[in-house]
């Protein structure tokens, strides 16, 4: 028999103990535990570990950051607006099982950080967060909206940015979101 090698294998009936060999197709695999890097390799710096949520069969940390913009980048939002907007968007994700980590805007764009579940399609949730938001805004401010969107009822850009947040620290990004101005 070969001499085994030092592979760390996560194949489910691998042996936990260092010395125990596990029949592999061709040759013998010897398990190595390497219990320190474990959680990190997994999670990285970008988790906190109130971040780290779990479902039925999955422990799961995906964050999105979303931004809308007005139909032709118009200066429609004050500060009520937005206060407004993020209650409502809280209430949709609520509905989806999702989280609205941060959200600021400014008078034509808002941003938001959104901590998902992986049962949820990005663009299912986006669709959602602005029809229920730009209708229920037209129905509460007629009178702030109707200026610039009096014959298109359309609040919204057809178009949308989502990035996944992973190369940049959670606590990075947040940072650059609180600094969006709401100052109108």
């Amino acid at each position: 028999m070969a001499c085994p090698q030092r592979v760390v294998d996560h194949y489910p009936c691998a042996p936990e103990r260092p010395g125990e060999c596990l029949a592999v197709p061709g040759s013998w695999v010897k398990a190595v535990i390497v219990p320190e890097l474990h959680v990190y390799s997994i999670f990285g710096f970008m988790a906190d570990h109130r971040d780290i949520r779990t479902g039925r069969h999955c422990v799961f940390v995906l964050h999105v950051h979303l931004v809308f913009i007005t139909k032709y980048r118009h200066q429609v939002f004050a500060v009520k607006h937005l206060e407004r907007m993020e209650e409502i968007m809280q209430a949709v994700c609520a509905n989806f099982g999702a989280q609205l980590r941060e959200f600021n805007g400014e008078p034509d764009h808002v941003h938001l950080l959104m901590n998902l579940p992986p049962t949820i399609a990005v663009s299912r949730l986006v669709n959602s967060l602005k029809g229920v938001s730009s209708r229920r805004l037209r129905q509460e401010f007629p009178d702030d909206l109707r200026r610039h969107y009096w014959w298109a009822k359309r609040l919204w850009s057809g178009s949308y940015f989502a990035g996944s947040v992973g190369a940049a620290p959670i606590s990075v990004l947040r940072q650059y979101i609180e600094q969006q101005s709401r100052l109108c």
